[in-house]
């Protein structure tokens, strides 16, 4: 029954690509010149070309494969070059055998394959066709399939889990809320699935919530960025990444026997990939299988296609909605083009993302026990348009399709059962930055309380997209240095290369400190400050008698909420305007420093923990939560996260009902929960739902509802026509 199904599925499949084949040859005829649709013998030009689109799709059918047979040894660049080559050579075959159907020359035959290619792409993709069951989709999970690492029929659970960079409980409450993720609501509605609220605790970055929940360890990392005052280095969390994995590890992570994709840490997975703790750490052998996925990846040049399609569809969205908040003077905004913002916004959101789902769905297909992938999308654009705001959630709507392929992938292709998870690491806040607000940049107001002449530097940025793609760049680079990229592949390989370490040179990583007597390295509203008077923690008290009156100013800037100093026996003090919190004892007095930022034992506890890292700074600075519930960021992002107030310690798990999450106060107590989940005996059991009552379909209120949602009128009757719910 099953092999019936998924034929007649087929077949309809099969239709409804060829209506869109006739369709795309048809506008590719009306705008190129030099290909040309006319009937024949009174037949209509709606019939030739239809004809001519199955001709083209048989004869592509018979002679793209041997072509890209000849082409292997060449390398995967070659393959995809050679790709196009072969649509203007099927176009001139089709075009001498049917009468009608008129390619002139060789040069309309190369320009009409790639606008034919463009034309269908974009088609497929509003109409929310994939490729999933194209030949080469299928040539590729055949592959793949022979590399499973379980047997068909294996009842242990593995568990996909997918990660939205920087997306809070109450952002994805909202988006589910608000229709942009209806594979979400739907897993809610039918299979009992449920949103938890965790808190990820301090700081709110990506490399201490990642290590916490990949290697349950996040010691010693005090910020996004910090100064190692001991080697005077600046460490910044993925650069820094493979340096300290193995001072984190204890070599049973979440991912142990599994896979991790696109993250900071591996999680002790048996395979890494576009992860940066092990891009150069890795042995010949594990390297050489990260280079056969990303060659298996090329193989598909349907894939490529759409990802180019859709890259530069969200460049020029970025470019609209930038133009749109300035239209409308949308306050708080940045300026969303400043460094090539657009190209790195595209090549998290659409590359990053659909490389990453990719390489989920090999891994399912060969039966990996354990996945964890991040989707950096989301907390890209947030940080540049707000958390909040629909450029943001737009998205979501775009990663739940993501989603939607993967479970379609676990439920049809997947050698064993799979449970599916959810999860961010972190949230986002909301504000217009310290400098907005106060004219002033915080690194200038720090150098104003300092005797003249006293050097301060300030480092931040690089929690964003630029993570993702320098993972790609190492990628990239150890498929150079294999012999699957071929002779021109490992050019051209190289050349992409030094056009993205141009672009990524602009960011700030890992590097040598500059000469300073004061150093601020700052994430989100959080900051660390660094004195050189001594090569250790500095006490509050050995500060005032160098710099007289500026822990003080700091402490009363309206921009500030609390500082965290350190007394003469170094125990951790959070100051306010009004009063202070000795860390280590409880002790307060006059008003709570911690109070407005929830509970004070929680808020204390996470404090007073990165207080206590050997790595955090002499001072420690976080903003203001203002009544509005917005914060002030350090740097210049509206969308921001590292310290506390708003939503950015305010994680989530999405999950089945018989999973149990507990309150935590760490991300680094997430890894025991999911990780309890791996290696359960038989699928994910679904709870019985309370049987909705029949609706007649014929009343006035069913048909005024039905009227009112006109906008999906298309897609239910597309899904009508592919016979899918």
């Amino acid at each position: 029954m099953k092999t019936l199904g998924n034929l007649i599925r087929l077949f309809i499949r099969f239709l409804v690509v060829w209506f869109v084949d006739t369709i795309s040859l048809l506008i590719t005829a009306w705008v190129i010149s030099g290909i040309n649709i006319y009937p024949v013998n009174g037949t209509s030009v709606i019939v030739v070309a239809t004809a001519a689109a199955l001709l083209l799709g048989i004869v592509n059918l018979l002679i793209r494969p041997l072509i890209l047979l000849l082409t292997v040894p060449l390398g995967w660049v070659v393959i995809f070059l050679v790709g196009f080559i072969i649509n203007a050579l099927v176009l001139m075959i089709t075009s001498a055998l049917m009468p009608g159907f008129e390619v002139d020359g060789l040069w309309a035959a190369f320009i009409g394959g790639l606008f034919l290619s463009l034309v269908n792409t974009i088609l497929t993709t509003l109409l929310d066709i994939d490729n999933d069951e194209s030949f080469y989709a299928n040539l590729v999970k055949r592959q793949a399939a022979r590399q499973a690492e379980t047997e068909e029929g294996e009842s242990t659970r593995g568990v996909v889990m997918l990660e939205i960079d920087g997306l809070s409980y109450w952002h994805i409450q909202k988006a589910v809320e608000d229709g942009y993720m209806p594979t979400i609501k739907k897993m809610m509605d039918e299979q009992g699935y449920q949103i938890s609220r965790v808190d990820c605790g301090l700081p709110a970055t990506t490399p201490a919530c990642q290590a916490g929940i990949l290697q349950g360890n996040n010691h010693n990392i005090p910020a996004f960025r910090w100064l190692d005052k001991e080697s005077n280095r600046i460490l910044a969390g993925g650069q820094a990444a493979a340096e300290i994995e193995p001072q984190l590890s204890n070599g049973q992570g979440l991912l142990e026997g599994g896979s991790s994709i696109s993250n900071m840490f591996s999680g002790d997975a048996t395979k890494s990939i576009l992860t940066f703790s092990k891009i150069k750490a890795e042995t010949k052998e594990d390297k050489k299988k990260r280079a056969q996925d990303m060659y298996l990846l090329m193989r598909n040049p349907y894939f490529f296609m759409r990802v180019l399609v859709l890259f530069f569809g969200d460049m020029i969205q970025e470019v609209w909605q930038g133009w749109q908040q300035r239209r409308k003077d949308v306050q708080p905004r940045l300026n969303r083009l400043h460094n090539g913002y657009p190209i790195l916004r595209a090549a998290t959101n659409i590359f990053l993302r659909d490389v990453g789902g990719y390489l989920t769905i090999l891994d399912i297909i060969r039966g990996v026990p354990a996945i964890y992938t991040l989707f950096a999308g989301y907390d890209e654009v947030a940080h540049h348009s707000g958390p909040w705001t629909r450029d943001a959630m737009l998205t979501l709507q775009q990663f739940d399709r993501v989603i939607s392929s993967i479970l379609m992938v676990m439920e049809r292709d997947a050698p064993r059962p799979y449970e599916f998870i959810l999860l961010s690491d972190h949230g986002q806040s909301f504000g217009a930055t310290f400098e907005q607000r106060y004219e002033i940049g915080i690194l200038d107001f720090i150098k104003e309380q300092l005797p003249q002449g006293t050097s301060a530097v300030g480092t931040g940025g690089g929690d964003d997209g630029t993570i993702g793609v320098s993972a790609m760049m190492g990628e990239l680079e150890n498929l150079e240095d294999s012999r699957l990229a071929g002779t021109v592949g490992r050019a051209m390989v190289s050349g992409t290369q030094r056009a993205m370490k141009s672009n990524l040179d602009q960011q700030p990583g890992t590097q040598e400190a500059e000469p300073a007597k004061v150093t601020l390295c700052y994430s989100g509203n959080l900051a660390q400050v660094y004195f050189d008077l001594h090569p250790r923690k500095i006490a509050l008290n050995e500060l005032n008698a160098a710099y007289p009156g500026m822990v003080d100013e700091l402490v009363q800037h309206e921009g500030i909420g609390f500082v965290v100093a350190y007394e003469d026996d170094f125990e951790p003090v959070a100051f306010g305007k009004n009063g202070a919190r000795n860390l280590h004892t409880g002790d307060v007095i006059g008003e709570d420093p911690l109070e407005p930022y929830g509970d004070v034992e929680l808020r204390s506890w996470q404090v007073r923990r990165i207080a206590d890292f050997s790595n955090s700074g002499d001072l420690i600075l976080n903003s203001t939560l203002y009544p509005d519930g917005t914060v002030a960021a350090l740097e210049e992002l509206i969308g921001n996260h590292g310290g506390l107030g708003g939503e950015q310690t305010d994680a989530f798990i999405f999950h089945p009902a018989d999973m149990e999450v507990p309150e935590t106060r760490n991300s680094q107590e997430m890894m025991a929960i999911l990780k309890s989940r791996v290696g359960l005996p038989g699928p994910t059991p679904i709870p019985d739902r309370p049987v909705e009552p029949v609706v007649d379909p014929w009343t006035f209120a069913v048909l005024g509802k039905g009227l009112s949602q006109v906008g999906k009128w298309l897609d239910y009757a597309f899904h009508a026509i592919k016979l899918s719910r």
